[in-house]
């Protein structure tokens, strides 16, 4: 078959590689560097930032309501336009009310927080340019400025080390790593403020109103799927922070960094590949479709099992000549975490074929199953109190639940293959 390369010229397949290049360069730098910082900051001090990061990381998606979805299925600039400067007041107002619950909450101790105060009111900060920028990026998308969302993701990284790193040597051990991570998070605000800056205009709310219920059954089925997986991905590190050892929980969430980075890195470079291809043979050919499914899962399982074998071996012994005294117990939590770890990485490409196959249902159910884990593993841990012991539940339970997915989407194709077939 002769492939036709006219396609990788185009202008959109040239900025969705930019994309893909300077998201992997982004993840890369703050991986690296930030593995490095983290042995000058202590690991009470990297719990912290982990911390604030798991909150940034679930703020932004309840604030926005998932609205940035419906950009990329608007029609009409103008409209889009409006629903980008609706994304942008409406995170805001949501951002200070769910601000002011976390105060009040850590006020009235009615559930342990452990943040301070001014790091809270960081997390709000970090919250409004972050859900501002996640609006720009499905705005950037939508009219395919993939190189600067490239650039934006490259600056951030970038600017995030470079000023954690001097926040460190200035002496602002405690807060250092977050308030560098701030400096490139508002570096990237700006340039994406700059890019945008002609696509803005006043806020419609008619308009706003009406782009909204055009699209609401996206809001309606997406905004409370994501709103678990979002939480259930992040609620552990909260938890553990509330009730254990904050050196132990910081070294848990380095261990548990420089695991997921990889498979992230990984998956995500592969699962864009087999969506495009799952949507094609689901129509087509179901039979090339499972072959092509058992090949992703087997290949990408293998590159994660050869990972994890030197990380607990060879690795460990590295890290343990580079890292300090203090983090001492991070090689315990990478082989803790190898079983989930490996069993997620079986799903992780895979996982949008439930899109395809309309499954949307299983995600739903498997994502309260990780937040009910996520529980039960703090609770566990609590009572024995054992932090280690807490987190062998959680990589016990999580990864059976990735394989009993992966496991339930083998068995809906291997049907339709028979159903196909009779």
């Amino acid at each position: 078959m002769k492939i036709n390369t006219k396609q990788f010229r185009t202008k959109n397949f040239k900025g969705v590689v930019s994309l893909f290049a300077g998201n992997t360069l982004s993840k890369f730098i703050l991986t690296v560097f930030g593995f490095v910082l983290a042995n000058y900051y202590n690991p009470e001090n990297y719990a912290v930032y982990s911390v604030f990061l798991s909150y940034v990381m679930i703020m932004p998606v309840l604030a926005s309501f998932r609205l940035d979805n419906i950009m990329i299925l608007q029609k009409g600039s103008k409209e889009i336009r409006n629903l980008f400067n609706g994304i942008i007041w409406i995170s805001l107002m949501v951002t200070i009310l769910l601000t002011g619950i976390l105060f009040l909450i850590k006020k009235s101790n009615l559930l342990q927080i452990e943040m301070s105060y001014f790091v809270l009111f960081l997390c709000g900060l970090a919250t409004v340019l972050t859900a501002w920028n996640n609006a720009q990026n499905s705005l950037f998308s939508k009219f395919k400025l993939f190189k600067q969302m490239s650039t934006a993701f490259v600056l951030a990284s970038i600017f995030s080390v470079l000023f954690q790193g001097i926040f460190y040597f200035a002496g602002y051990v405690e807060n250092g790593l977050i308030y560098g991570w701030l400096v490139g998070l508002l570096v990237s605000f700006i340039y994406n403020a700059r890019v945008a800056k002609d696509r803005l205009g006043a806020l419609n709310i008619p308009l706003l109103k009406k782009s909204v219920k055009e699209h609401f059954e996206v809001v309606k089925f997406t905004y409370p799927s994501d709103s678990i997986n979002i939480i259930a991905n992040n609620i552990l590190l909260i938890l553990a922070f509330s009730y254990f050892e904050k050196v132990e929980v910081g070294i848990f969430a380095l261990a548990f960094k420089m695991l997921t980075t990889p498979l992230s890195l990984l998956s995500g470079s592969v699962s864009r590949v087999y969506f495009q291809k799952s949507v094609t043979l689901y129509n087509h050919d179901i039979k090339q479709l499972a072959s092509l499914t058992y090949r992703v899962i087997l290949s990408n399982a293998g590159i994660i099992f050869l990972f994890l074998v030197f990380m607990n071996t060879a690795g460990i012994y590295l890290l343990d000549l580079f890292l300090k005294d203090a983090w001492q117990g991070l090689g315990e939590f990478i082989l803790i975490l190898s079983f989930w770890i490996l069993a997620r990485s079986a799903l992780n490409p895979i996982i949008t074929i439930l899109l395809v196959m309309k499954k949307n249902h299983y995600s739903l159910i498997f994502n309260i199953y990780l937040l009910l884990v996520n529980f039960a593993a703090i609770g566990i841990g609590v009572m024995k109190n054992d932090f280690s012991f807490g987190i062998m539940v959680f990589s016990a339970l999580s990864g059976i639940g990735y394989l009993i997915l992966t496991g339930s989407i083998l068995w809906n194709l291997k049907q339709l293959k028979l159903n196909n077939a009779a």
